[in-house]
């Protein structure tokens, strides 16, 4: 085996993002207001956006991405007549910039790529989102994070949730590598480190955003920093075969 790529999660382990109800309600009347909606009725809409979710995330074994235009498009009829797809994107969109100050990347996330790259390798970034793909990209080169990437996969682009297997075959294929080349980092062990690793990747489980409830054990790696993914991906390239980091 030869290290190629390094496949990083987002969320919790490269940024953090601090989810508030109340933000949550203050978006959505702003997308309605962007859609001539009443936003009187945000709160109707976010519980009906929640059950959705509920349904879809609370079967474990359902690893189908929840289409949220389509959801937000739905959940808007209980508030008047249909809108155009461009009237529900650009309200989407005008609701998605009320999360900016939500949005945290860590400090060391850039300079944790970069040394990736410097090691010669393919930086490539996995994360389960229901949001359209396009804010979402919008969103990551806002952070500074799109130039430091060499190709990113989303389940929305898919309708794949991690951990199954489809979503990790596109990032491997997006980067020209296979599983044995290449390392994944996440901070969930089902997601991130047992997802990955059924494929034949090799792992390391994040703790520094969240600690996971999941066997850390089943990870070939540990990292309570960025950079102890760094030593992890030292480890990787010096070792002469397979085993544990």
């Amino acid at each position: 085996m030869t290290l190629e790529a390094v496949i990083f999660d987002f969320g919790d382990t490269l940024l953090r993002f601090d989810f508030d109800e109340d933000v949550w309600l203050e978006c959505l009347r702003v997308t309605l207001a962007e859609a001539d909606l009443p936003v009187e009725a945000a709160e109707a809409v976010r519980n009906d956006l929640r059950r959705r979710m509920a349904e879809l995330y609370g079967d474990p074994d359902e690893y189908a991405e929840l289409d949220w235009v389509q959801a937000v498009t739905e959940a808007m009829l209980r508030c008047g007549p249909p809108r155009s797809p461009e009237v529900v994107r650009a309200a989407i969109a005008a609701g998605d910039r009320g999360w900016a100050a939500a949005r945290h990347l860590h400090p060391e996330a850039i300079s944790l790529l970069e040394g990736v790259h410097e090691r010669g390798l393919k930086v490539g970034i996995l994360s389960n989102t229901p949001d359209p793909p396009d804010l979402w990209l919008d969103n990551l080169a806002a952070d500074g994070v799109t130039e430091h990437v060499d190709a990113v996969v989303l389940s929305s682009q898919l309708g794949r949730r991690k951990p199954a297997p489809e979503i990790y075959r596109a990032a491997l294929d997006a980067l020209g590598v296979e599983p044995e080349n290449a390392l994944f980092v996440g901070d969930r062990v089902r997601e991130d480190v047992q997802g990955p690793a059924a494929l034949g990747m090799r792992t390391c489980l994040v703790t520094y955003f969240r600690v996971d409830d999941g066997d850390h054990a089943l990870a070939d790696a540990v990292a309570a920093t960025p950079a102890e993914v760094l030593a992890a991906v030292d480890r990787v390239l010096a070792a002469d075969g397979p085993g544990k980091l």
